[in-house]
Protein backbone atom coordinates (compact mmCIF):
# COMPACT_ATOMS: atom_id res chain seq x y z
CA UNK A 1 0.00 0.00 0.00
CA UNK A 2 1.18 3.52 -0.81
CA UNK A 3 0.74 6.76 1.22
CA UNK A 4 2.31 10.22 1.17
CA UNK A 5 2.52 13.25 3.44
CA UNK A 6 4.37 16.53 3.77
CA UNK A 7 7.32 17.35 6.03
CA UNK A 8 10.14 19.86 6.55
CA UNK A 9 13.67 20.07 7.90
CA UNK A 10 15.68 23.03 9.17
CA UNK A 11 18.47 24.17 6.86
CA UNK A 12 20.29 27.20 8.27
CA UNK A 13 17.58 29.60 9.44
CA UNK A 14 14.87 28.39 7.09
CA UNK A 15 12.81 25.25 6.70
CA UNK A 16 13.03 23.15 3.54
CA UNK A 17 9.66 21.53 2.66
CA UNK A 18 9.73 17.84 1.80
CA UNK A 19 7.41 15.17 0.51
CA UNK A 20 7.60 11.81 2.28
CA UNK A 21 6.37 8.61 0.62
CA UNK A 22 5.89 5.15 2.07
CA UNK A 23 5.19 1.84 0.33
CA UNK A 24 4.63 -1.51 1.99
CA UNK A 25 4.56 -4.49 -0.37
CA UNK A 26 5.62 -8.05 -0.88
CA UNK A 27 9.25 -9.03 -0.67
CA UNK A 28 11.90 -9.98 1.81
CA UNK A 29 11.25 -8.29 5.20
CA UNK A 30 13.14 -5.00 5.26
CA UNK A 31 12.79 -1.37 6.35
CA UNK A 32 14.59 1.10 4.08
CA UNK A 33 14.64 4.92 4.20
CA UNK A 34 15.81 6.57 0.98
CA UNK A 35 17.06 10.17 0.95
CA UNK A 36 19.06 10.27 4.19
CA UNK A 37 22.69 9.46 4.89
CA UNK A 38 23.36 5.84 5.93
CA UNK A 39 24.09 6.60 9.58
CA UNK A 40 21.04 8.82 9.92
CA UNK A 41 18.83 6.21 8.23
CA UNK A 42 19.84 3.51 10.71
CA UNK A 43 19.14 5.71 13.75
CA UNK A 44 15.77 6.87 12.39
CA UNK A 45 14.68 3.33 11.54
CA UNK A 46 15.39 1.98 15.02
CA UNK A 47 13.64 4.88 16.80
CA UNK A 48 10.53 4.48 14.66
CA UNK A 49 10.44 0.70 15.10
CA UNK A 50 10.57 1.02 18.90
CA UNK A 51 8.07 3.94 19.05
CA UNK A 52 5.54 2.04 16.94
CA UNK A 53 5.88 -1.01 19.16
CA UNK A 54 5.28 1.18 22.24
CA UNK A 55 2.08 2.42 20.56
CA UNK A 56 0.92 -1.18 20.01
CA UNK A 57 1.92 -1.45 16.33
CA UNK A 58 4.21 -4.23 15.15
CA UNK A 59 5.91 -3.91 11.78
CA UNK A 60 4.78 -6.63 9.35
CA UNK A 61 7.14 -9.11 7.71
CA UNK A 62 7.01 -7.13 4.48
CA UNK A 63 9.18 -4.83 2.43
CA UNK A 64 8.83 -1.25 3.81
CA UNK A 65 10.31 1.56 1.74
CA UNK A 66 10.23 5.23 2.77
CA UNK A 67 11.35 7.90 0.30
CA UNK A 68 12.11 11.52 1.17
CA UNK A 69 11.72 13.95 -1.76
CA UNK A 70 13.27 16.08 -3.09
CA UNK A 71 16.61 14.32 -2.71
CA UNK A 72 18.46 17.55 -2.02
CA UNK A 73 22.21 17.57 -1.22
CA UNK A 74 21.46 19.85 1.73
CA UNK A 75 19.10 17.22 3.17
CA UNK A 76 21.37 14.28 2.41
CA UNK A 77 24.23 15.87 4.34
CA UNK A 78 22.17 16.76 7.40
CA UNK A 79 23.08 15.06 10.65
CA UNK A 80 20.70 12.90 12.63
CA UNK A 81 19.90 15.79 14.98
CA UNK A 82 18.40 17.80 12.09
CA UNK A 83 16.38 14.95 10.55
CA UNK A 84 14.93 13.52 13.76
CA UNK A 85 11.82 15.67 13.28
CA UNK A 86 10.84 13.31 10.43
CA UNK A 87 10.33 10.43 12.88
CA UNK A 88 6.67 11.25 13.53
CA UNK A 89 5.48 11.64 9.92
CA UNK A 90 7.29 8.45 8.86
CA UNK A 91 5.73 6.48 11.72
CA UNK A 92 2.26 7.80 10.83
CA UNK A 93 2.81 6.95 7.14
CA UNK A 94 3.58 3.36 8.09
CA UNK A 95 0.41 3.24 10.21
CA UNK A 96 -1.60 4.61 7.26
CA UNK A 97 -0.13 2.02 4.89
CA UNK A 98 -1.18 -0.68 7.38
CA UNK A 99 -4.75 0.68 7.29
CA UNK A 100 -4.73 1.80 10.94
CA UNK A 101 -5.48 5.46 10.10
CA UNK A 102 -7.14 7.06 7.07
CA UNK A 103 -4.62 8.27 4.52
CA UNK A 104 -6.82 11.22 3.53
CA UNK A 105 -6.66 12.65 7.06
CA UNK A 106 -2.88 12.41 7.00
CA UNK A 107 -2.69 14.30 3.70
CA UNK A 108 -4.67 17.24 5.13
CA UNK A 109 -2.30 17.95 8.02
CA UNK A 110 1.44 18.02 8.70
CA UNK A 111 2.94 16.18 11.68
CA UNK A 112 6.54 16.80 12.76
CA UNK A 113 8.56 15.74 15.78
CA UNK A 114 11.28 13.48 17.08
CA UNK A 115 10.13 10.23 18.68
CA UNK A 116 11.63 8.68 21.78
CA UNK A 117 11.77 4.90 22.12
CA UNK A 118 8.62 5.08 24.27
CA UNK A 119 6.69 6.99 21.59
CA UNK A 120 6.85 10.41 23.26
CA UNK A 121 7.21 13.38 20.90
CA UNK A 122 10.32 15.38 21.80
CA UNK A 123 10.83 19.13 21.21
CA UNK A 124 12.39 20.34 17.98
CA UNK A 125 14.33 23.36 16.74
CA UNK A 126 12.99 26.05 14.41
CA UNK A 127 9.24 25.70 15.02
CA UNK A 128 8.54 29.22 13.71
CA UNK A 129 10.50 28.61 10.49
CA UNK A 130 8.74 25.27 10.03
CA UNK A 131 5.31 26.85 10.46
CA UNK A 132 6.15 29.54 7.90
CA UNK A 133 7.36 26.93 5.41
CA UNK A 134 4.34 24.66 5.89
CA UNK A 135 1.87 27.57 5.52
CA UNK A 136 3.33 28.24 2.06
CA UNK A 137 2.64 24.73 0.74
CA UNK A 138 0.20 24.28 -2.13
CA UNK A 139 -2.35 23.14 -1.22
CA UNK A 140 -1.99 24.54 2.28
CA UNK A 141 -2.66 21.98 5.06
CA UNK A 142 -5.50 22.53 7.48
CA UNK A 143 -3.29 22.16 10.55
CA UNK A 144 0.27 21.65 11.75
CA UNK A 145 0.98 19.33 14.68
CA UNK A 146 4.18 19.96 16.62
CA UNK A 147 5.59 18.80 19.97
CA UNK A 148 3.68 20.34 22.86
CA UNK A 149 6.67 22.48 23.92
CA UNK A 150 6.90 24.09 20.45
CA UNK A 151 3.22 24.70 19.72
CA UNK A 152 3.04 28.28 21.02
CA UNK A 153 6.11 29.25 19.06
CA UNK A 154 4.71 27.73 15.87
CA UNK A 155 1.40 29.52 16.47
CA UNK A 156 3.21 32.83 15.93
CA UNK A 157 2.63 32.07 12.24
CA UNK A 158 -0.89 33.51 12.18
CA UNK A 159 -1.90 31.92 8.86
CA UNK A 160 -1.81 28.37 10.24
CA UNK A 161 -3.59 26.40 12.94
CA UNK A 162 -0.90 24.81 15.17
CA UNK A 163 -1.63 22.13 17.76
CA UNK A 164 0.64 20.51 20.33
CA UNK A 165 1.18 16.75 20.59
CA UNK A 166 2.47 14.70 23.50
CA UNK A 167 2.97 11.26 21.94
CA UNK A 168 2.62 9.07 18.87
CA UNK A 169 -0.46 7.41 20.42
CA UNK A 170 -2.10 10.85 20.73
CA UNK A 171 -1.38 11.56 17.05
CA UNK A 172 -3.01 8.25 16.10
CA UNK A 173 -6.10 9.14 18.13
CA UNK A 174 -6.31 12.55 16.44
CA UNK A 175 -6.19 10.96 12.98
CA UNK A 176 -8.85 8.38 13.87
CA UNK A 177 -11.07 11.19 15.27
CA UNK A 178 -11.07 9.77 18.80
CA UNK A 179 -9.85 13.05 20.26
CA UNK A 180 -9.68 16.66 19.06
CA UNK A 181 -6.89 19.03 20.00
CA UNK A 182 -7.48 22.76 20.36
CA UNK A 183 -5.13 25.09 18.44
CA UNK A 184 -2.44 26.72 20.54
CA UNK A 185 -2.41 30.45 21.16
CA UNK A 186 0.59 32.49 19.96
CA UNK A 187 3.29 33.13 22.53
CA UNK A 188 3.22 36.49 24.24
CA UNK A 189 6.11 38.17 25.96
CA UNK A 190 6.60 41.26 28.05
CA UNK A 191 9.61 43.54 27.98
CA UNK A 192 11.98 42.72 30.84
CA UNK A 193 14.59 45.41 31.33
CA UNK A 194 17.74 45.02 33.44
CA UNK A 195 16.59 48.24 35.10
CA UNK A 196 18.13 51.64 35.66
CA UNK A 197 20.25 50.67 38.64
CA UNK A 198 23.16 49.43 36.48
CA UNK A 199 23.42 52.68 34.53
CA UNK A 200 22.88 54.93 37.55
CA UNK A 201 25.47 53.02 39.59
CA UNK A 202 28.30 54.09 37.26
CA UNK A 203 30.35 56.82 38.89
CA UNK A 204 32.04 59.43 36.74
CA UNK A 205 32.55 58.62 33.03
CA UNK A 206 29.88 61.15 32.01
CA UNK A 207 31.30 61.46 28.49
CA UNK A 208 31.21 57.68 28.07
CA UNK A 209 27.59 57.59 29.23
CA UNK A 210 26.73 60.30 26.70
CA UNK A 211 28.36 58.20 23.98
CA UNK A 212 26.15 55.27 24.99
CA UNK A 213 23.14 57.50 24.35
CA UNK A 214 24.47 58.41 20.89
CA UNK A 215 25.25 54.76 20.07
CA UNK A 216 21.82 53.53 21.19
CA UNK A 217 19.97 56.37 19.45
CA UNK A 218 21.40 55.77 15.99
CA UNK A 219 22.94 52.26 16.25
CA UNK A 220 26.46 53.66 15.94
CA UNK A 221 29.41 51.31 16.48
CA UNK A 222 31.58 52.22 19.47
CA UNK A 223 35.17 51.49 20.54
CA UNK A 224 36.16 52.05 24.18
CA UNK A 225 39.89 52.29 24.97
CA UNK A 226 41.03 52.43 28.58
CA UNK A 227 43.01 50.77 31.39
CA UNK A 228 41.68 47.75 33.29
CA UNK A 229 38.90 48.56 35.72
CA UNK A 230 37.83 51.89 34.21
CA UNK A 231 34.33 50.56 33.42
CA UNK A 232 34.43 49.47 29.76
CA UNK A 233 32.50 46.24 30.31
CA UNK A 234 30.06 47.77 32.79
CA UNK A 235 29.25 50.60 30.39
CA UNK A 236 28.67 48.14 27.55
CA UNK A 237 26.32 46.01 29.62
CA UNK A 238 24.09 49.05 30.13
CA UNK A 239 23.26 49.35 26.44
CA UNK A 240 20.49 46.68 26.13
CA UNK A 241 18.38 48.45 28.76
CA UNK A 242 18.93 51.83 27.09
CA UNK A 243 17.98 50.77 23.56
CA UNK A 244 14.40 51.22 22.30
CA UNK A 245 12.08 48.21 22.64
CA UNK A 246 11.91 45.64 19.88
CA UNK A 247 9.11 45.79 17.34
CA UNK A 248 6.96 42.69 16.89
CA UNK A 249 8.65 41.89 13.58
CA UNK A 250 12.08 42.13 15.24
CA UNK A 251 10.92 39.76 17.98
CA UNK A 252 9.88 37.23 15.33
CA UNK A 253 13.25 37.54 13.58
CA UNK A 254 15.14 36.93 16.82
CA UNK A 255 12.88 34.03 17.78
CA UNK A 256 13.51 32.40 14.41
CA UNK A 257 17.29 32.78 14.73
CA UNK A 258 17.53 31.45 18.28
CA UNK A 259 15.03 28.67 17.70
CA UNK A 260 16.82 27.35 14.59
CA UNK A 261 20.13 27.57 16.48
CA UNK A 262 18.72 25.60 19.42
CA UNK A 263 19.41 28.52 21.79
CA UNK A 264 15.88 29.61 22.62
CA UNK A 265 15.72 29.79 26.44
CA UNK A 266 13.75 27.03 28.17
CA UNK A 267 10.08 27.96 28.50
CA UNK A 268 10.48 30.91 26.11
CA UNK A 269 8.46 30.93 22.88
CA UNK A 270 9.06 34.55 21.87
CA UNK A 271 12.24 36.59 22.23
CA UNK A 272 11.42 39.97 23.78
CA UNK A 273 14.85 41.34 24.77
CA UNK A 274 17.68 42.55 22.62
CA UNK A 275 20.54 40.03 22.73
CA UNK A 276 23.87 40.88 24.32
CA UNK A 277 26.57 38.58 22.99
CA UNK A 278 30.01 38.62 24.59
CA UNK A 279 32.25 35.95 23.01
CA UNK A 280 35.73 35.30 24.36
CA UNK A 281 38.58 37.00 22.53
CA UNK A 282 39.96 33.59 21.47
CA UNK A 283 36.83 32.94 19.36
CA UNK A 284 37.38 31.24 16.00
CA UNK A 285 36.33 32.68 12.65
CA UNK A 286 33.64 30.02 12.30
CA UNK A 287 32.13 30.72 15.71
CA UNK A 288 32.12 34.48 15.12
CA UNK A 289 30.91 34.60 11.52
CA UNK A 290 29.12 31.27 11.10
CA UNK A 291 30.12 28.10 9.34
CA UNK A 292 30.46 24.36 9.58
CA UNK A 293 29.63 21.51 7.18
CA UNK A 294 26.03 22.70 7.23
CA UNK A 295 26.66 26.35 8.18
CA UNK A 296 25.23 27.46 11.49
CA UNK A 297 24.76 31.10 12.52
CA UNK A 298 27.72 32.70 14.27
CA UNK A 299 27.88 35.39 16.95
CA UNK A 300 27.28 38.16 14.41
CA UNK A 301 23.89 36.61 13.64
CA UNK A 302 23.05 35.77 17.25
CA UNK A 303 23.64 39.46 18.03
CA UNK A 304 21.07 40.51 15.38
CA UNK A 305 19.08 43.57 16.56
CA UNK A 306 21.22 43.65 19.68
CA UNK A 307 24.78 44.11 20.93
CA UNK A 308 27.96 42.31 19.91
CA UNK A 309 30.47 43.14 22.63
CA UNK A 310 34.06 42.24 21.74
CA UNK A 311 36.26 42.65 24.78
CA UNK A 312 40.03 42.63 24.33
CA UNK A 313 39.39 43.88 20.79
CA UNK A 314 43.06 43.99 19.82
CA UNK A 315 43.61 40.38 21.01
CA UNK A 316 41.02 38.88 18.65
CA UNK A 317 42.67 37.08 15.73
CA UNK A 318 43.10 39.31 12.71
CA UNK A 319 41.18 37.05 10.32
CA UNK A 320 38.10 37.26 12.57
CA UNK A 321 38.24 41.05 12.65
CA UNK A 322 38.70 41.11 8.88
CA UNK A 323 35.57 38.99 8.56
CA UNK A 324 33.55 41.71 10.27
CA UNK A 325 33.94 44.07 7.32
CA UNK A 326 30.95 42.89 5.29
CA UNK A 327 28.53 42.38 8.22
CA UNK A 328 29.28 45.89 9.53
CA UNK A 329 28.62 47.39 6.11
CA UNK A 330 25.84 45.21 4.67
CA UNK A 331 24.24 44.01 7.96
CA UNK A 332 24.15 40.43 6.69
CA UNK A 333 26.70 37.70 6.09
CA UNK A 334 27.03 35.18 3.29
CA UNK A 335 28.55 31.80 4.11
CA UNK A 336 29.47 29.69 1.07
CA UNK A 337 29.86 25.94 1.32
CA UNK A 338 29.72 22.96 -1.02
CA UNK A 339 25.99 22.56 -0.29
CA UNK A 340 25.26 26.15 -1.38
CA UNK A 341 25.28 29.75 -0.19
CA UNK A 342 23.65 30.70 3.09
CA UNK A 343 22.76 34.32 3.86
CA UNK A 344 22.18 35.15 7.54
CA UNK A 345 21.07 38.49 9.03
CA UNK A 346 23.72 40.38 11.02
CA UNK A 347 22.28 43.80 11.89
CA UNK A 348 23.99 44.43 15.22
CA UNK A 349 25.58 47.23 17.23
CA UNK A 350 29.30 46.57 17.67
CA UNK A 351 30.92 47.60 20.96
CA UNK A 352 34.66 47.02 21.14
CA UNK A 353 36.75 47.38 24.29
CA UNK A 354 40.53 47.26 24.55
CA UNK A 355 43.45 48.34 26.70
CA UNK A 356 45.65 51.25 25.58
CA UNK A 357 48.69 48.96 25.44
CA UNK A 358 49.60 45.28 26.07
CA UNK A 359 50.07 45.84 29.82
CA UNK A 360 47.04 48.15 29.96
CA UNK A 361 48.39 51.24 31.74
CA UNK A 362 49.75 53.58 29.05
CA UNK A 363 50.33 56.57 29.32
CA UNK A 364 50.95 56.12 33.06
CA UNK A 365 54.74 55.74 32.87
CA UNK A 366 54.90 54.75 36.54
CA UNK A 367 52.94 51.56 35.74
CA UNK A 368 53.31 51.00 31.98
CA UNK A 369 56.16 48.68 31.01
CA UNK A 370 55.55 48.66 27.23
CA UNK A 371 57.96 50.06 24.67
CA UNK A 372 56.80 52.31 21.85
CA UNK A 373 57.40 49.45 19.40
CA UNK A 374 55.18 47.07 21.39
CA UNK A 375 52.38 49.64 21.61
CA UNK A 376 52.49 50.33 17.86
CA UNK A 377 52.53 46.61 17.16
CA UNK A 378 49.53 46.21 19.47
CA UNK A 379 47.50 48.79 17.52
CA UNK A 380 48.50 47.40 14.15
CA UNK A 381 46.32 44.36 14.86
CA UNK A 382 43.32 46.60 14.11
CA UNK A 383 43.60 47.78 10.53
CA UNK A 384 42.13 50.93 9.00
CA UNK A 385 39.16 49.30 7.18
CA UNK A 386 37.77 48.09 10.51
CA UNK A 387 38.36 51.42 12.26
CA UNK A 388 36.72 53.13 9.28
CA UNK A 389 33.51 51.26 10.13
CA UNK A 390 33.45 52.40 13.76
CA UNK A 391 31.62 55.70 14.34
CA UNK A 392 32.64 56.54 17.91
CA UNK A 393 36.00 56.10 19.66
CA UNK A 394 36.60 57.13 23.26
CA UNK A 395 39.77 57.07 25.34
CA UNK A 396 38.67 56.41 28.93
CA UNK A 397 40.54 57.41 32.06
CA UNK A 398 40.34 55.80 35.51
CA UNK A 399 37.55 57.26 37.63
CA UNK A 400 38.68 60.18 39.78
CA UNK A 401 38.09 59.40 43.49
CA UNK A 402 36.50 62.84 43.85
CA UNK A 403 33.73 61.75 41.44
CA UNK A 404 32.65 58.81 43.60
CA UNK A 405 30.29 60.91 45.73
CA UNK A 406 29.03 63.21 42.99
CA UNK A 407 25.51 62.59 41.63
CA UNK A 408 25.32 61.53 37.98
CA UNK A 409 24.61 64.33 35.53
CA UNK A 410 23.08 61.88 33.03
CA UNK A 411 20.61 59.55 34.76
CA UNK A 412 19.01 56.46 33.28
CA UNK A 413 15.64 58.21 32.97
CA UNK A 414 17.15 61.17 31.13
CA UNK A 415 19.25 58.97 28.85
CA UNK A 416 16.27 56.77 28.01
CA UNK A 417 14.15 59.84 27.23
CA UNK A 418 16.79 61.20 24.85
CA UNK A 419 17.11 57.87 23.06
CA UNK A 420 13.36 57.38 22.61
CA UNK A 421 12.99 60.96 21.38
CA UNK A 422 15.76 60.47 18.82
CA UNK A 423 14.39 57.14 17.60
CA UNK A 424 10.89 58.63 17.19
CA UNK A 425 12.35 61.35 14.98
CA UNK A 426 14.07 58.69 12.87
CA UNK A 427 10.87 56.67 12.54
CA UNK A 428 9.00 59.77 11.36
CA UNK A 429 11.79 60.60 8.91
CA UNK A 430 12.26 57.27 7.14
CA UNK A 431 9.51 55.72 5.06
CA UNK A 432 11.62 52.82 3.74
CA UNK A 433 13.07 49.86 5.59
CA UNK A 434 15.70 52.10 7.19
CA UNK A 435 15.18 52.51 10.94
CA UNK A 436 18.35 54.20 12.23
CA UNK A 437 20.61 57.00 11.03
CA UNK A 438 23.63 54.71 10.85
CA UNK A 439 21.78 52.54 8.31
CA UNK A 440 21.15 55.36 5.79
CA UNK A 441 22.28 54.80 2.21
CA UNK A 442 23.85 57.50 0.03
CA UNK A 443 20.54 58.78 -1.33
CA UNK A 444 19.06 59.03 2.16
CA UNK A 445 22.15 60.89 3.39
CA UNK A 446 21.70 63.42 0.59
CA UNK A 447 18.01 63.79 1.40
CA UNK A 448 18.12 63.93 5.20
CA UNK A 449 21.56 65.40 5.97
CA UNK A 450 21.56 68.75 4.14
CA UNK A 451 24.27 71.19 5.18
CA UNK A 452 24.39 74.98 5.08
CA UNK A 453 27.24 76.80 3.35
CA UNK A 454 29.12 77.28 6.65
CA UNK A 455 28.87 73.58 7.51
CA UNK A 456 29.89 72.54 3.97
CA UNK A 457 33.01 74.70 4.05
CA UNK A 458 33.93 73.42 7.50
CA UNK A 459 33.52 69.79 6.48
CA UNK A 460 35.50 70.35 3.27
CA UNK A 461 38.47 71.59 5.30
CA UNK A 462 38.16 68.61 7.63
CA UNK A 463 38.15 66.20 4.68
CA UNK A 464 41.29 67.81 3.29
CA UNK A 465 43.22 68.05 6.55
CA UNK A 466 42.40 64.53 7.79
CA UNK A 467 42.40 62.84 4.33
CA UNK A 468 39.07 61.17 5.08
CA UNK A 469 37.56 58.51 2.85
CA UNK A 470 34.02 58.87 1.53
CA UNK A 471 32.91 56.18 3.98
CA UNK A 472 34.34 58.23 6.85
CA UNK A 473 32.65 61.34 5.43
CA UNK A 474 29.27 59.58 5.40
CA UNK A 475 29.87 58.19 8.89
CA UNK A 476 30.46 61.71 10.19
CA UNK A 477 27.22 62.94 8.64
CA UNK A 478 25.25 60.01 10.10
CA UNK A 479 26.64 60.63 13.59
CA UNK A 480 25.97 64.37 13.29
CA UNK A 481 22.40 63.58 12.22
CA UNK A 482 21.91 61.53 15.39
CA UNK A 483 23.37 64.32 17.54
CA UNK A 484 20.91 66.73 15.93
CA UNK A 485 18.03 64.33 16.66
CA UNK A 486 19.04 64.13 20.32
CA UNK A 487 18.94 67.94 20.43
CA UNK A 488 15.61 67.90 18.53
CA UNK A 489 17.18 69.95 15.75
CA UNK A 490 15.78 69.62 12.24
CA UNK A 491 19.09 70.63 10.67
CA UNK A 492 22.71 69.61 11.25
CA UNK A 493 24.58 72.50 12.81
CA UNK A 494 28.32 73.16 12.94
CA UNK A 495 28.51 72.11 16.61
CA UNK A 496 27.03 68.73 15.70
CA UNK A 497 29.79 68.19 13.13
CA UNK A 498 32.45 69.28 15.62
CA UNK A 499 31.13 66.91 18.27
CA UNK A 500 30.99 64.02 15.78
CA UNK A 501 34.60 64.75 14.80
CA UNK A 502 35.66 64.94 18.44
CA UNK A 503 34.28 61.46 19.20
CA UNK A 504 35.90 59.89 16.15
CA UNK A 505 39.05 61.83 15.28
CA UNK A 506 40.31 63.21 18.57
CA UNK A 507 44.07 62.63 19.18
CA UNK A 508 44.46 58.91 19.72
CA UNK A 509 46.72 57.14 22.14
CA UNK A 510 48.97 56.08 19.29
CA UNK A 511 49.55 59.75 18.39
CA UNK A 512 50.96 60.36 21.87
CA UNK A 513 53.52 57.54 21.79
Amino acid sequence: MYQTTKGAVIVGLSALPLEIECYIGNGLPSFTIVGLSSGTETDTRERIRSALKSAGITLPASRITVNIRPIDPRVASLTGAATKILDLPIALLIAACLGLIPGKALSQAVFLGQLSLSGTVKPLYGALSIAGSVSGLDPAPKALYLPLENAREGALCSSLSVCGLHSLSEALQVLTHKIRLEPSHPAEGSEISPGPSLFDSIKGQEIAKHLLVIAASGMHNLLLIGPPGCGKTLLSRCLPSLMPPLSYQEKLELTQIYSCSGLLPAGCSLMTERPFRQPHHSITDQALLGGGLMPKPGEVTLAHKGILFLDEFAEIRRSSLEGLREPLEEHKIRVSRLQGDFVYPADFLLIGAMNPCPCGYFPDKSRCTCSSFRIRQYYQKINSPILDRIDLVLNLRPVDPSDMDKPSVLTFAKAREQILRATRMQQNRFQSGTMYNSRMNVKEIEAFCPLGSTEKNFLAKVMENLSLSMRAYHKLLKTARTLADIDESLTIEREHLIEALQYRYSPSIEDRI
